[in-house]
């Protein structure tokens, strides 16, 4: 199996370097370059799967190359690690695509493994994209020799049934997943983060909201706060499986007790985990879940 190629983008030369030997070590192929532009110039040359890019540089930001990276090198996953960074420029890095943002310093372990989701989701896009590539060459082919036929109106008729297909989003295979918490920057946040995963998000601030989408749009896995104004996670959790028994529950809070992780077992909860939680090992549990439902455990 070949090894994970990481380029790792930091001013900061002493650190980068005793990070990529630490990368190394954890059997990944690590390159290292101290500026945004000899980052570009590095995926010129020789593309590797997942970036670690630092946002604060001299010359050319962090942000800048993110931008340049997955707008032209759209299957190469951008892991923003930074010491600099605050809540405005998370944001930022994910709506330009960042598939993690991780404050330094930066525990390896959760790194590498941060780095290896990542890798995986840039093999999955590369064969996305060589997919579209190869259908669009064979529907273009089609449509050419329907034309030189004297077929223009079939060909014309194949090219706007495509132009359809492209405009009308599938929702075949995707994981359906219903965040429900009352903190309403935190959820979003994690939805965005589901998303880019290939996982479809849904949101609701309380429990009200959750039971009220439930009635029109069921999903396969629900990730419920217990603590929220108005219905609490456990009565949300013991309606849900009493009203919708396919429907995996993920009870994920910050203010827990043994009791109430018992309590939540006991009425059918998926699983109980406590904030914070690793986006990996949350996905981790929400794909077990999806799993489960298909199952019909």
């Amino acid at each position: 199996m070949s090894k994970i190629r990481v380029l790792l983008v930091d001013d900061e030369e002493d650190y980068v370097r005793a990070m990529a030997e630490r990368m190394d070590m954890r059997d990944l192929q690590s390159q290292v370059a101290l500026s945004g532009e000899e980052a570009l110039e590095a995926l010129e040359n020789d593309p590797p799967g997942v970036i670690v890019l630092d946002l604060r540089m001299p010359g050319m930001q962090g942000m800048e190359v993110l931008e340049r990276v997955r707008r032209e090198h759209p299957h190469i996953q951008v892991i923003i690690l930074t010491g600099h960074g605050g809540e405005k420029e998370e944001a930022e890095a994910r709506r330009l695509g960042a598939f993690e943002y991780i404050q330094k310093p930066a525990d390896t372990g959760h790194l590498v493994r941060t780095i290896q989701g990542a890798w995986r989701r840039s093999l999955q896009v590369a064969r996305e994209l060589l997919k579209e590539s190869r259908e669009e060459f064979d529907r273009s082919m089609t449509a050419a020799a329907l034309a030189e036929g004297g077929m223009q109106a079939e060909a014309a008729a194949m090219m706007d049934r495509r132009m359809v297909r492209e405009e009308e989003p599938s929702a075949a295979g995707v994981l359906k997943v219903l965040l429900v918490d009352d903190e309403e920057d935190w959820v979003r946040t994690m939805a965005e983060r589901m998303e880019m995963r290939d996982v479809g998000s849904g949101v609701a601030l309380n429990g009200q909201e959750a039971l009220a989408i439930l009635e029109g749009d069921v999903p396969d896995v629900m990730v419920l706060d217990l603590k929220m104004p108005g219905i609490g996670g456990l009565e949300v959790l013991e309606r849900v499986r009493k009203d919708y028994p396919e429907v995996q529950v993920i009870i994920l809070t910050g203010h827990g007790s043994d009791a109430e992780e018992v309590e939540a077992r006991r009425l059918g909860a998926f699983a109980y985990l406590t904030k914070p939680v690793d986006i990996n090992h949350l996905m981790e549990k929400v794909r077990e879940a999806g799993s489960a439902r298909d199952g019909g455990d």
